[in-house]
């Protein structure tokens, strides 16, 4: 039985043991009086009808029921007080669970991020948005072929820059893949940034389970960027790297690059910065 039937209930007893009361029923069991230090008691041996009792029974009985409508009417609105109040807290409740549903339904619970996976170079933040998150992952930035055609190492070396791999999910779903600087991760400037980047073909994995499977976006991101697609419409002399003219003259025929790739990849995944980029306004854009 919830409140309001309970209410109800209580409402009908107490009406009906109101409406039961009975004049008729009413008998005096004798009269008491007080003199002084004594008192004096009567008792009633005998009944006998009074004249007019009738008339006299009438305006008591009407008496009486004025005094039952006004207190009917007083609980009537004590109850009503109680209603109104239980009700406003029943929608102060059901506003507040709404609320708490929405915040429910629109946050994500944070994923198990564990030492090894630190180690790989992730990390992960609450997203801007209601219910997303946001994974950055620690990788290198290396140039080494031109419309997959080999550059020479020694070139490309004074282009390899640490950045971020950002990469949006919602859910279990992938919703955006960008590369970002390490200090306020702006958009990183390179050959195919169009804030966000564009990626030409490559399609990155739509839905994730794991955090290896965010890594693993990561380092395909990072594998689609070591080619530069003259074809591309995004930047095509970004500030801080060769032009595209002076890339071109370093392509190289032969597969003379030497071991200090993994070398340089790896100390960058770290952290560690290198002055590897010129500033010399013929060859580089700045």
């Amino acid at each position: 039985m919830n409140l309001e039937e309970q209410i109800k209930k209580s409402k009908d007893n107490m009406f009906s043991s109101l409406d039961n009361i009975d004049i008729d029923g009413l008998k005096a069991e004798g009269v008491t009086i007080r003199v002084g230090d004594r008192l004096l008691k009567f008792s009633i041996n005998a009944d006998e009808q009074i004249p007019d009792i009738d008339v006299i029974k009438s305006n008591f009985r009407e008496k009486l029921n004025e005094q039952q409508k006004r207190i009917k009417e007083k609980i009537n609105d004590e109850i009503e007080k109680i209603n109104s109040y239980h009700n406003s807290l029943k929608l102060e409740f059901e506003r507040k669970e709404k609320i708490l549903e929405d915040k429910l339904k629109s946050s994500e619970p944070m994923p198990n991020i564990t030492y090894k996976d630190t180690l790989k170079g992730l990390s992960l933040t609450k997203g801007k948005d209601p219910g997303t998150l946001c994974w950055l992952v620690n990788g290198v930035y290396w140039p080494k072929t031109i419309d997959f055609k080999p550059l020479d190492i020694k070139f490309t070396k004074r282009m390899v820059s640490p950045v971020i791999y950002m990469i949006i999910t919602k859910g279990k779903f992938v919703t955006e893949v960008s590369t970002r600087k390490l200090i306020g991760l702006d958009y990183f400037n390179h050959y195919h940034q169009n804030n966000p980047d564009c990626w030409g073909k490559w399609t990155y994995k739509s839905e994730w389970e794991t955090p290896n499977d965010i890594i693993e976006i990561g380092r395909q991101a990072e594998s689609v960027l070591e080619n530069i697609n003259t074809g591309s419409t995004a930047t095509s002399n970004p500030r801080g790297l060769p032009r595209i003219s002076t890339i071109k003259k370093n392509i190289v025929d032969t597969k003379e690059n030497s071991n200090i790739e993994s070398v340089t990849r790896n100390s960058l995944r770290q952290g560690i910065t290198t002055d590897i980029r010129s500033d010399d306004s013929e060859v580089w854009s700045l």
